[in-house]
């Protein structure tokens, strides 16, 4: 069968439909072949290397690596902040490489979303997309706020509406047209974020050994006094770093927005086995990095930061670079820093909504949302979803009457709630996967592009890890004068709407559609192989084209780093 024959009887490969009969080891690929170029071309797949590893980075480090980790350097102190990264960054890890197996596999549409569908159930798999649906819609929100409150650290006369306002028009022109304006709109704006990353490292380094205006060696001075834990008593000391935990919940992600985009990228095989293994590397060492400067430059006690947080001071005032760079009495620094935080903060919203608009066409694939969200324009940009998901953002309207920080702590409890969720269901979809791989003969380095080290051990770690941080995330609620009933429903809320998309699309199938009820697809009827054909066949002719091209000087520094 040649290329152009398979493709006449499923362009996609992807309708849910097994292609029997077609061997991926017979299917030839030939550049003279007049589908050739329909395929390496696709411009759904207009995602390069660079595109993913910078978006992944880019949706993972917002503000909270640069603003928001004051809060919990201040509960737990410079050694217990890096302490609760490093913890929460074994669950990332864990959910890595839960998802790098699955997705190199299929590097389908939807990813982790689709996976769940296929690997435990069609009704688990749509509550899962709605999950993360909503959980990165929600965090276009709260970035849209926290640009607001950025801006008021230079001007409170600005009215919270235009900057909202201004980033949904932006949002929109990136995102409307084709996939290759926000791939390298992000791109850019990485490498921006990435400069500041190493800036404030830098900044550091030099100001702690005396290269600042006062000339004063502080070193590791707060680490002293007063010390690397916050919190007189050992239970104290304990809840400092439950709360860095949490924080981390909220901050640290990436591999599942790579699963995601792997439907959009060029040569999947190829790019997504180095995007997960270097990304996560990256995003952990920003947060490790960044855990480690914040403690140097402002102790855990210090009352401009300790103020800062207590009055909900706004944009970067509440930074502990920020703080710092004050203390120092260092000109213009402070501006530049949050100038480039609100750029930082701009991508991250850009990536969720990226993201966002793509589960929502997912869903509509199938079935879990209606079929309008399916159009796509010319450049294969599902343009109905990202309106959506654009018009669901006007919610950070709210924040005009309600108080940005009263929102944005609404909508970070609802995020960080729904991650948990997320990273629990990637755990268990790749538990059913594995099932199913066994049962079927296929665990196997034949049948797998990439095997994950440490398995079946990641995903167990993170089925127990993240229900545990779910439950005890509200623990503040639970002691005496605690209790606030929005704070319940943003924190507990995400595992309610969960359980909510389950059984409304359970119920509908039993009694709409007369399916049976079960929870989970026999092993032995896991779909692994659906659309491998097409995936084979693509990976040949992205072979083929990589060979045929010359790589200009600017590719190959780009192959270098990416």
């Amino acid at each position: 069968m040649s290329l152009e024959e398979y493709n006449k009887q499923d362009p996609l490969g992807f309708d849910g439909d097994k292609h029997e009969g077609v061997d991926s080891n017979t299917l030839e690929v030939r550049a003279d072949d007049p589908s050739f170029q329909d395929l390496v071309n696709d411009p759904h797949r207009g995602l390069r290397m660079r595109h993913i590893q910078l978006l992944s980075i880019s949706g993972a480090v917002g503000a909270g690596v640069f603003v928001s980790i004051g809060g919990p350097l201040t509960s737990a102190g410079p050694l217990g902040l890096l302490i609760g990264i490093i913890v929460w960054s074994t669950v990332i890890i864990g959910a890595s490489n839960c998802l790098i197996e699955m997705t190199t596999l299929l590097p389908i549409d939807g990813g982790f979303i689709t996976f769940a569908g296929r690997f435990m159930d069609e009704t688990i798999g749509k509550a899962v997309g709605w999950n993360f649906l909503l959980a990165q819609a929600t965090l276009v929100c709260f970035e849209l706020t926290a640009l607001n409150v950025m801006i008021q650290y230079w001007t409170l006369t600005l009215h919270p509406a235009v900057a909202i306002s201004v980033g949904i028009v932006l949002f929109a022109t990136l995102q409307l047209y084709s996939v290759r304006w926000f791939g390298e709109a992000e791109f850019w704006i990485s490498i921006f974020k990435i400069i500041l990353q190493i800036g404030l490292t830098l900044y550091t380094l030099i100001a702690m050994c005396g290269g600042n205006p006062k000339h004063d060696k502080f070193g590791f001075r707060a680490w002293k006094d007063p010390g690397p834990f916050a919190g007189e008593t050992a239970a104290l000391r304990m809840k400092g770093i439950w709360d860095a935990v949490l924080w981390a919940c909220f901050a640290l992600g990436g591999p599942d927005w790579i699963s995601l985009i792997g439907g959009e990228a060029q040569n999947p095989r190829k790019i997504l086995p180095k995007a997960f293994n270097s990304t996560v590397i990256r995003i952990v060492g920003f947060f490790v990095i960044g855990g480690l400067c914040v403690g140097i430059n402002a102790p855990s006690n210090d009352p401009a930061l300790l103020g800062a947080i207590a009055a909900g001071a706004p944009g970067a005032a509440k930074s502990p670079y920020i703080i710092s760079m004050n203390r120092l009495e260092i000109p213009v620094l402070p501006d530049i820093v949050n100038a480039l935080v609100m750029l930082s903060i701009f991508s991250t919203g850009n990536a969720a909504l990226f993201t966002s608009s793509r589960a929502l066409y997912t869903l509509s694939l199938k079935g879990g949302a209606p079929s309008i969200f399916k159009r796509l324009n010319r450049n294969g940009v599902p343009y109905v979803a990202v309106t959506a998901i654009l018009l669901f953002s006007t919610l950070a309207y709210l924040s005009v009457n309600s108080g940005s920080v009263v929102v944005l702590n609404w909508f970070l409890s609802l995020v960080g709630a729904a991650n948990l969720v997320n990273w629990t269901s990637i755990a268990l979809t790749y538990m059913r996967f594995r099932k199913g791989l066994i049962a079927q003969g296929r665990l196997n380095n034949d049948f797998l592009p990439v095997r994950a080290w440490l398995q079946p051990l990641s995903s167990w770690w993170v089925v127990i890890a993240a229900p545990i941080a779910f439950v005890a995330s509200g623990y503040a609620l639970m002691v005496p004068g605690g209790w606030a009933g929005d704070s319940f429903i943003f924190t507990y809320g995400a595992v309610f709407i969960f359980a909510g998309f389950i059984i409304f699309f359970k119920t509908y199938d039993v009694l709409v559609k007369k399916k049976p009820l079960k929870m989970f697809i026999p092993a032995e009827e896991i779909d692994v192989t659906t659309g491998l054909d097409v995936i084979e066949a693509l990976t040949a002719a992205s072979n083929i084209q990589d060979e045929q091209d010359k790589k200009t000087m600017g590719r190959k520094v780009s192959d270098f780093f990416f």
